[in-house]
């Protein structure tokens, strides 16, 4: 039990820490598909007011276009790309935008957001990361989150990260596992910080038949249990606890697992998840059967593959105090 709400105390105060960071809000794109990027900016430096923000776009991000902001002025600079990319529509380009300034003010107690649309190139691959350097000028002193992870690095270590963009294939992003009446889709976890022994699985369940199922639970090779939990905050404190008997999945109806609600919890896993990975956990379900199911590991603070999980309130698990004492192990 120590263990345990050591490791899960380490998993949540990093999305506290993530979320102290310039990051993208949607941290995951599909290759050769429109992205419209949202950069979250939290605080100004060290109590002092933001006034500049500027973005490089990552090559194979291409037909970049920001998006007008009331009160900013937004300058572009547009270079030559290392090859020629064919766009969603029109003849291929070998030139476009390289970098976003957004100049204005921004007050260090307000949070802000600056977005972009753009275009994946077809030619990246799932699997791949792009970074989006970006230097945060303020009236005093200029925070630089141009961090990138070198091969074999924990990325969580860097204490000035560049935002990162996961890309999944469009097979992969759309792809959806059947098991009797259930239909399974947009399986994901976070990456973990180091030393955590638990990590977490969110999907999408829907029961399009007459009778009744329930998620029980599963296993992994990359970890010794794995178990539904239910997260809950009432009165300022979050909740946790294992639903013993399962998830109920009632006829015609869709389950969410999501981190602020039903979710998967992986215990003592055997080694940190990291951004990119692809897990499998086979899933128990009372009457469906086993069923393998892929999971996409995505960053450490993301909240989903898609900006429809913005809104969950996730990043602000680590503001919240934990009542370890209803956690069932």
């Amino acid at each position: 039990m120590k263990t345990f709400s050591l490791a899960l105390a380490l998993l949540i105060g990093s999305l506290a820490s993530a979320s102290a960071h310039v990051s993208l809000q949607t941290t995951q794109a599909k290759v050769g598909a429109s992205y419209r990027a949202v950069m979250v900016v939290p605080h100004g430096c060290a109590g002092s007011a933001t006034t500049k923000l500027s973005v490089t776009i990552p090559e194979g991000m291409i037909d970049v276009k920001p998006i007008p902001k009331p009160g900013w002025t937004i300058e572009v600079v547009k270079g030559p790309y290392q090859q020629s990319y064919k766009p969603m529509h029109g003849d291929a380009v070998s030139e476009g935008v390289k970098q976003i300034s957004w100049s204005g003010r921004l007050d260090d107690g307000f949070y802000d957001e600056f977005s972009f649309v753009g275009t994946i190139a077809g030619t990246l691959k799932g699997g791949d990361t792009l970074a989006f350097p970006t230097v945060q000028q303020c009236e005093q002193g200029t925070s630089n989150w141009t961090e990138i992870a070198a091969a074999g690095q924990n990325p969580h270590a860097l204490k000035a990260p560049a935002p990162m963009l996961s890309l999944v294939s469009d097979q992969a992003a759309d792809a959806a596992v059947k098991a009797g009446d259930l239909t399974i889709t947009q399986a994901w976890s976070r990456a973990t910080p180091a030393g955590a022994k638990v990590a977490s699985g969110y999907l999408t369940i829907e029961n399009t038949g007459g009778t009744p199922d329930r998620l029980r639970g599963g296993t992994s090779a990359v970890a010794t249990k794995v178990d539904v939990h239910e997260m809950a905050t009432k009165d300022g404190v979050m909740t946790m606890r294992e639903l013993d008997s399962g998830l109920p999945i009632a006829p015609a109806t869709t389950v969410k697992l999501s981190p602020s609600g039903y979710h998967l919890m992986l215990n003592d896993i055997k080694q940190p998840l990291k951004q990119g990975d692809k897990i499998t956990v086979t899933l128990d379900f009372e009457r469906a059967g086993k069923k393998d199911v892929t999971f996409s590991v995505l960053g450490i603070g993301a909240k989903g593959p898609d900006a429809s999980t913005a809104g969950d309130g996730a990043m602000d698990h680590g503001n919240m105090p934990m009542d370890h004492s209803k956690m069932k192990m």
